[in-house]
């Protein structure tokens, strides 16, 4: 028994097992010199040992399920009686992934279990290992119980979450995929092909089978009155919608959108976002500029932007990138009220944005799923012809690092020296460790 912060605390060993007697708790894991190096993250399982789906798995990007509420990083809260009867096991665990550290630099690691008990765990003694599996409370007869695991796993948090029957996205291969069949996307325009002046207006659902839509840029004769901005357009948590559509009610909710610029010539990279310091500039490499950071939607009675205006000079790639991070409110894309990419080229209006006959393309973005990233459209210019490719793809389970486009301009999930999104609470307001290099694959 010890004392800390003037109340007793019982210490327990590893693979114990102690009946609690009360049914709210608190499970902390406190690391002295670096408290905002591990990220707590709870499963609950079955009698299986497994999730009953993807939602049984509470972390920060999901801080909410069944009686299980995450309020730091560090910290989730547990009810024990509105845990759900089918529920046998409230598995704890906790990863130092996301900080690029292992086990063996959290000197002094604990965990506590505070309610109606006062429970201690050491978690010394691990070295390698980026997961443990801290606690879990689990049923015994009509009560509670703890099992003191403190067991490291070393194949990471995404081959954990696979064993508990998480649906797990895969990295993709690395082979070259085979050519797309030309029935499923129209074909190119070379440089030198004839220009279509063909109105573009098109709507991609989410459920199309073909997510690809072009304009060609060139039908402006250079006129440096026509504009090109892409953007990301979402009406917010709770938006409320009419039976044509037509939205009734604006709702909440940030999100933290991310434009990746590469030369495909040189390979290099820029990221340009709402960040003052990050914004891009029309004048120089990539002729991006951002209009700046949403505060939301409702505003006026208006979903939430964020957009650039481009200057389509030169052969390139854009990513519009989403961060869906513990800062800007976690949780899938689609529930932030009709998310979509705007693209828009035509003759600028008074406000110097495209006018009411510009050429439109609208992706409707996104299938639910939980990731800290999504790639919500990857926009190609060659030849004057811009190509729009609406797929959403999502970052590798449980990572950070920003996805992007290699060498070869293919989407990648963790390219090896992209950026990585970080609090902007904590740094600054500055969302990603880096902002420009030479994109590699990874």
């Amino acid at each position: 028994m010890i004392v800390v912060w003037g109340v007793r605390v019982l210490e327990v060993r590893k693979g114990s097992k102690t009946d609690l007697t009360g049914g709210r708790y608190d499970v902390t894991v406190t690391v002295p010199d670096r408290p905002d190096l591990v990220d707590v993250a709870v499963a609950l399982l079955g009698a299986d040992g497994r999730v009953r789906t993807d939602d049984d798995f509470v972390f920060f990007n999901n801080p909410h399920g069944p009686g299980v509420t995450l309020t730091s990083t560090t910290t989730v809260a547990i009810d024990l009686d509105a845990v759900p009867g089918d529920v046998d096991r409230v598995l704890v665990t906790a990863s130092t992934e996301a900080q690029g550290a292992r086990f063996g630099d959290a000197s002094g690691a604990v965990a506590d279990l505070t309610g109606a008990d006062a429970l201690r765990l050491d978690l010394g003694g691990l070295t390698t290992e980026t997961v443990v599996q801290v606690v879990a409370l689990y049923r015994r007869g009509t009560g509670w119980r703890l099992d003191a695991i403190a067991q490291g796993y070393a194949a990471g948090l995404a081959a954990l979450a696979k064993e508990l029957g998480i649906d797990v996205a895969e990295d993709p291969p690395a082979a070259v995929p085979p050519p797309v069949p030309a029935s499923a996307a129209p074909p190119a325009a070379p440089a030198g092909s004839p220009i279509s002046f063909e109105k573009v207006r098109v709507s991609l659902a989410k459920d199309a089978p073909d997510k690809t839509a072009r304009i060609d840029l060139r039908k402006s004769g250079g006129d440096p009155g026509w504009v090109l901005t892409v953007g990301l357009e979402w009406d917010g948590r709770g938006a409320r919608y009419g039976r044509d559509g037509t939205v009734k009610k604006f709702g909440t909710g940030d999100l933290d959108v991310y434009f990746f610029c590469r030369n495909e010539i040189t390979g290099e990279y820029v990221v340009i976002s709402g960040e003052h310091q990050h914004r891009g500039s029309l004048d120089v490499w990539p002729y991006v500029h951002h209009d700046g950071d949403s505060l939301g939607p409702g505003g006026n009675g208006r979903p939430a932007t964020e957009q650039v205006r481009m200057t389509p000079t030169e052969n390139g790639d854009i990513l519009v990138n989403v961060y869906q991070s513990v800062d800007n409110g976690a949780g899938a894309i689609d529930t932030f009220g009709r998310p979509r990419v705007a693209v828009r080229y035509g003759r600028a209006g008074a406000d110097g944005l495209p006018g009411p006959d510009a050429d439109e393309i609208i992706v409707e973005v996104g299938n639910g799923k939980n990731s800290y990233w999504a790639t919500v459209a990857h926009i190609d210019v060659e030849g004057g012809v811009l190509t729009v490719d609406g797929e959403t793809r999502y970052s590798a389970f449980g990572s950070e690092r920003m996805p992007g486009l290699d060498t070869a301009g293919n989407w990648v999930r963790k390219p090896a020296d992209g950026p990585v999104g970080r609090s902007k609470q904590r740094n600054n307001g500055i969302g990603l460790t880096r902002y420009s290099g030479t994109c590699q694959p990874g």
